[in-house]
């Protein structure tokens, strides 16, 4: 164990010219790396000064492109002159979130900055999200600090400690655990069946190993708990795993917490499931992951075989005042394992996003992924969940609600055989200046399971409102029911019913799959020589599969993507058009499973004439082809005129798996 003292210095400064004077009487509280961390924990891309106080800066670890993420903390008692210089050359520079409106001023390779107490602010270099970013953490003065000599306080002072080769400290009702400043503490929290916890301090909680003790893999784990507070602290985490979480817990606050997990992936921030009147106040997180999601685990872990319904429910949580940056899945997610009897009364206010990325290994694949997200997988219940007053720096899609079969290529699977529903949802004042996609997808999952009641009030992309649903934003499919849409040009709000595509003319078959042949126009079919065109049966086994008369031809969803096998008859996914027109065809056929077997082959057909390949030759997919084709094709269509797409075995069945997710487009 060692130890170093923090110091107070009392602020003064020569303040560079354009600057408004920072007060003078300010005070300034920085904590010396404490003696004995090891160095490679200490950032060298960035040095602080706040007035004449030199601040640490702290490496977390390296976010998903290998660049490191580096974070800092300082105390003050009012407006303070920081001077951050910069180890690396850049052009340019932002500080973030805008909505603080800081510039700064920049001198040679060193950027200045006046920052209040209760400040998050990010350094941003040459508008680069991937590379090597810095968190500042401005904070007021602590006060009541609790006494050392108090036997219900876990009290940490100044220095570093390596809890790493125990378990996790296991803190027990009524007691408090104190980080003071200059401390570091890497090890673990568990807070399991207590009351009246508290977990508090300017220190520094760090977990980047794996224990393998049977113990959650995870910070800060909240187990069957409650009141109580986290608070101040600053968590720095390294592992592709959960950063915090809690867990069918009750009266939980968590005030000025700083997390940052830049790991891909899996590092959410800190999870919420099955727990109840919930705080989150002054967050900051950056994760390689969800940064908030909120969750139904279920009440004795996940099991989608379990009804939702005798699953401990989710509700009453806020959350607000707060930064997010996710690197990959959602800044602000309810789900995906949604196994809890009701999700209900859930806000969100007062937030800046600013980064959400899809993910670095399948950019624009993944359709439920969005800077505010709820994805089901779970048939349950969730309503009256609010987002106002939210402002999002860097996104891909804006706001995504969906209903899936199952998450991350299959290896979460949901379950729909129980009734459920997302309805009373609403967004104001949502404010987008991403340059990204900006869509707003709405996408129900059958007649049994609706998105209904779902509010949209003052969305402005740029300097834009949207006014319409009827614009390059919405996507909603025919399982959304009474959408109502608020802008200056409108309002007295217009209503819709669904289905809308971006201009009416995009038709994906993979978003519009559904258990009912011939909605949106797609059905689910085989053919076999001497026997010709039969239509597929769902599945009511539970395996949510189309299939055919024999042993292994079926279609199917999995992740936003679809999935075809063949038997000895062939697969064919057909779409009538509703309407004369030119289309355009697009997607890429690949196999999906690559362990053996000999290929398939693959075609279109407009009617009864191949149209691709234009060599009149079925294209074939080798055993191991996971890279596939693009299927572009464009033709002349008359209403009732079929497209199918057709996959066919060559010599054998076995590991005949083929993804292909094509997509129809009018362009005329």
């Amino acid at each position: 164990m060692f130890f170093s003292l923090s110091f107070i210095v009392l602020f003064s400064a020569n303040i560079p010219a354009g600057y408004a004077q920072a007060s003078e009487d300010a005070m300034v509280t920085a904590y010396p790396v404490p003696s004995g961390l090891p160095s490679k924990y200490v950032s060298s891309d960035f040095t602080i000064t706040a007035g004449n106080t030199s601040v640490p800066v702290y490496v977390s670890g390296e976010n998903a492109w290998g660049n490191n993420v580096s974070y800092a903390a300082l105390d003050t008692s009012g407006l303070t002159n920081v001077n951050i210089n910069v180890h690396f050359p850049f052009n340019s520079y932002q500080l973030l979130p805008h909505s603080l409106g800081l510039s700064g001023t920049r001198n040679g390779n060193s950027v200045s900055v006046q920052v209040n107490p209760d400040t998050d602010v990010t350094l941003l270099l040459d508008g680069d999200y991937n590379g090597r970013v810095l968190h500042l953490f401005v904070r007021s003065p602590e006060t009541n600090i609790p006494s050392m000599q108090d036997s219900h306080v876990i009290y940490y002072p100044p220095g570093y400690y390596d809890l790493s080769a125990q378990g996790p400290v296991q803190i027990t009702s009524g007691q408090t655990v104190y980080i003071s400043g200059g401390a570091i503490v890497r090890g673990r929290f568990l807070v399991q069946g207590s009351e009246n916890v508290t977990i508090r301090g300017r220190g520094i909680l760090l977990n980047d190993y794996v224990s393998g003790d049977g113990f959650d893999e995870v910070a800060l784990a909240l187990k069957n708990s409650k009141n109580i507070e986290i608070r101040d602290l600053i968590v720095a985490r390294d592992q592709n795993a959960w950063t915090a979480f809690m867990w069918k817990s009750a009266q939980v606050d968590v005030l000025n917490y700083k997390a940052i997990n830049a790991r891909y992936a899996s590092s959410d921030g800190f999870n919420i499931a099955n727990s109840h009147d919930v705080l989150f106040d002054h967050a900051f997180i950056h994760t390689s992951d969800d940064s908030v999601a909120i969750k139904g685990t279920g009440n004795a872990g996940y099991d989608p075989a379990v009804d939702p319904a005798t699953a401990p429910p989710t509700y009453n949580i806020t959350y607000q005042n707060s930064q997010l940056w996710s690197d990959a899945n959602n800044a602000i997610g309810i789900g995906a394992e949604t196994l809890a009897s009701t999700f209900d009364n859930i806000k969100f206010k007062n937030i800046d996003i600013l980064r959400n990325f899809d993910d670095i290994n399948y950019p624009d694949q993944l359709t439920e992924r969005a800077a505010i997200n709820i994805c089901a997988l779970n048939a349950t219940t969730i309503q009256n969940i609010t987002f106002e007053d939210i402002r999002v720096e860097k996104a891909k899609r804006l706001i995504n609600i969906t209903m899936e079969d199952d998450f991350w290529f299959g290896s979460l699977p949901g379950n729909w055989q129980w009734p459920g529903v997302i309805r009373n949802v609403h967004y104001k004042n949502i404010t987008s200046m991403s340059d990204g996609s900006n869509e707003i997808r709405i996408y129900g999952r059958d007649a049994a399971h609706l998105i209904e009641n779902i509010t949209f009030k003052n969305i402005q992309i740029g300097d834009q409102f949207v006014s319409a649903f009827q614009s390059a934003y919405f996507r909603v499919n025919s399982f959304a029911r009474n959408l109502e849409l608020y802008s200056p040009e409108n309002p007295n709000g217009i209503t819709t019913d669904g289905p809308i595509l971006p201009d009416g003319s995009t038709h994906h078959a993979a978003e519009q799959f559904s258990m009912e042949q011939g909605v949106n126009h797609w059905f689910y079919r085989t053919w076999q020589a001497g026997v010709g065109t039969r239509d597929m049966v769902w599945n009511l086994d539970g395996s949510m599969h189309w299939h055919g008369p024999k042993a292994w031809d079926a279609i199917w969803k999995a992740d936003g993507e679809l999935y075809f096998h063949p038997d000895v008859t062939q697969i064919l996914l057909d779409w009538v058009s509703p309407r004369a027109g030119k289309i355009e065809i697009n997607g890429i056929v690949k196999k999906s499973v690559v362990n053996g077997g000999d290929g398939v082959t693959v075609s279109i057909w407009k009617n009864n004439q191949m149209i691709w390949p234009s060599n009149g030759q079925w294209q074939v997919l080798e055993y191991n082809d996971n890279m596939g084709h693009e299927t572009a094709a464009s033709t002349i269509l008359n209403k009732g005129d079929v497209i199918s797409f057709r996959v066919d075995k060559r010599g054998t069945t076995d590991y005949d798996s083929t993804k292909w997710t094509p997509e129809i487009t009018f362009i005329d």
